[in-house]
């Protein structure tokens, strides 16, 4: 509830700042609309499932790409929902407000912003471990290295994904040595790409795509893992900075903060291709990064509660 009180302060601030700029009626009133049956309900019906989720990342250099050497970045975003519908054991109607944030030690203009969103969306599970979510959202994207605010609406897609290969190990021995074959899947398609200029008629998707081996439980430290990861994007408008792939192979070690939050950190050698330029680059990666999520509830009806 603070969040969503947070989001929407800020965003009247904002739209207070933009100058020269106008907006219809109809898009004030949506984003009203919106984060108000976010904040009223909650005194009215404590019960509704309240679905949250946050990640971040800290990494060094910040990308394959020339222009992040020796750039530190921080980037990660924070969402809070309301489930308002249930339509089925496997489908809810919510509504949510999002953070997005990116910082960098070079202060670059990509580098630096705030995006603050609000929407609905659809969220179906196909699983425990798998779940799908379409809707729209309207979004506010701050820039400020040239001190700039974007705004509009943008529909998406996305899904996430996540198992453990089903390896027999010949040996016995080996089983006992408590390896595991963690993987997992995420992307997204949208429209707009974004409120940049060059992507305001653009479709994209990306995402990625990781396969590790959980090989020890170190004390103090976790359980040590190596994998290999693929990260895709492509759009409509063949922007080359969104044609891309990155294949990487690296080692970390991941903690588990409680039962819902996961720490990581490692190092990681990539190489990105962009096709549209014919441009490669190799980069050697430290990084440390976090993800977590809240309210049980918020997963189908039938799944046992953890």
């Amino acid at each position: 509830m603070l969040l969503a009180q947070w989001i929407l302060i800020d965003a009247r601030r904002s739209l207070e700042r933009l100058e020269g700029r106008s907006m219809c009626f109809v898009s004030r009133s949506a984003i009203s609309a919106i984060l108000f049956a976010m904040l009223s309900p909650i005194s009215a019906q404590p019960n509704l499932p309240t679905p949250g989720s946050s990640w971040g990342e800290l990494r060094f250099p910040g990308s394959e790409q020339r222009e992040d050497e020796e750039n530190l970045i921080l980037e990660g975003a924070v969402e809070q929902g309301i489930d308002l519908v249930r339509l089925s054991k496997d489908s809810v109607l919510g509504v949510f407000g999002k953070v997005d944030y990116t910082l960098d030690t070079k202060k670059l203009d990509w580098n630096r912003k705030l995006k603050l969103g609000t929407g609905i969306k659809l969220r179906h599970y196909v699983s425990s471990s798998k779940v799908v979510s379409v809707g729209v959202k309207y979004e506010l994207d701050r820039r400020f290295v040239h001190d700039r605010t974007m705004e509009g609406v943008q529909f998406f897609a996305n899904w996430f994904a996540s198992w453990s290969l089903p390896i027999d190990f010949a040996d016995d021995a080996d089983s006992a040595l408590g390896i595991d074959f963690p993987g997992l899947t995420w992307g997204e398609i949208r429209y707009p790409g974004s409120h940049v200029i060059d992507e305001e008629d653009d479709f994209i998707v990306e995402g990625a795509i990781e396969q590790g081996v959980d090989w020890v439980a170190v004390p103090n430290w976790g359980t040590f893992n190596t994998y290999a990861a693929l990260d895709y994007i492509a759009d409509t408008e063949e922007l080359s900075y969104n044609n891309a792939l990155t294949l990487g192979v690296g080692a970390k070690f991941k903690r588990k903060i409680g039962s819902q939050w996961l720490l990581q950190y490692g190092i990681e050698l990539a190489h990105d291709q962009r096709w549209v330029t014919g441009r490669s680059e190799d980069a050697v990666v430290l990084f440390l990064n976090w993800s977590g999520w809240w309210d049980a509830r918020a997963t189908r009806l039938d799944f046992p509660k953890p």
